[in-house]
């Protein structure tokens, strides 16, 4: 059959490795964005859970570019969730991609993909990590939380997530909560304070701890410490530049006032 030319190709291609059956799984997701909070979060549980791939989409709406790996060669940008059985007999599903939609047809086409999936996996609570940003820097990120129900907002507040009053969440990280209400899914998203200026390991090592509490999976962050001191290096080198511009500011402007005339 010939397709019509009015037809539209679908914005989202999903191919599906296997479909995991699992007890009580959540889905967590983490996507590029300010300060890398969520992206950073994401990869660390794949790594460190060993998590295989088990869904994989491409999309028409990603940005116009390839990315080159470490052998040279390239790939489209894609999107991907992860499976595996943590400790305690508790299952994990993560979604992170390379990049979020530049669209907002996109986004909804992406976000639904992936909630469908995950509800056919058996999933009923999904978490998004993102970034709560203020403008300046903290050595003790606050995590910040936002959920779907009284139910989910009671637990956030019972763990110590300080609840988001107003304000939105913009992009993949609100949508994917939005949507998995609208299929009867719970959903919050979990946002590490971060200045926004840098990649901010910090804020996703405080979002995880936080996360870990929230589902109960225990969550070695060790190697994203690291990763935080290298971030807390840059950013005491920034405010020293900011520190030294301040000073240098009222000489400059002595120096441009004319001398006394008589």
């Amino acid at each position: 059959m010939r397709t019509s030319k009015s037809e539209k190709a679908p914005l989202i291609s999903e191919r599906v490795m296997s479909t995991p059956k699992a007890s009580g799984p959540v889905l967590v997701c983490g996507l590029p964005g300010s300060g890398y909070v969520g992206k950073l979060a994401a990869d660390h549980l794949v790594d460190s859970f060993k998590l295989k791939k088990v869904a994989e989409y491409t999309s028409e709406t990603f940005p116009p570019q390839v990315n080159v790996k470490a052998d040279g060669t390239v790939e489209q940008p894609r999107a991907e969730v992860y499976f595996a059985s943590t400790r305690k007999g508790k299952s994990l599903f993560v979604f992170t991609a390379d990049a979020q939609p530049t669209t907002s047809e996109g986004e909804y086409a992406l976000a639904d993909a992936v909630v469908k999936f995950a509800k056919k996996c058996g999933v009923k609570r999904v978490y998004t990590l993102a970034a709560y940003i203020t403008g300046s820097f903290t050595k003790a990120p606050k995590v910040y939380g936002a959920g779907t129900s009284k139910g989910m907002i009671e637990s956030l507040s019972e763990k110590g997530v300080t609840l988001m009053k107003d304000g939105g969440i913009s992009g993949m990280n609100g949508l994917l909560i939005g949507v998995a209400a609208l299929r009867g899914l719970e959903g919050a998203c979990l946002l590490g304070e971060t200045s926004g200026y840098v990649v901010d390991a910090g804020a996703s090592k405080a979002v995880l701890e936080m996360l870990s509490k929230v589902v109960g999976i225990p969550i070695d962050t060790s190697k994203l410490e690291e990763k935080a001191e290298e971030t807390q290096k840059v950013i005491s080198q920034l405010q020293a530049m900011a520190e030294q511009a301040r000073e240098a500011a009222p000489q400059k402007e002595r120096e441009s006032r004319p001398g006394y005339i008589g």
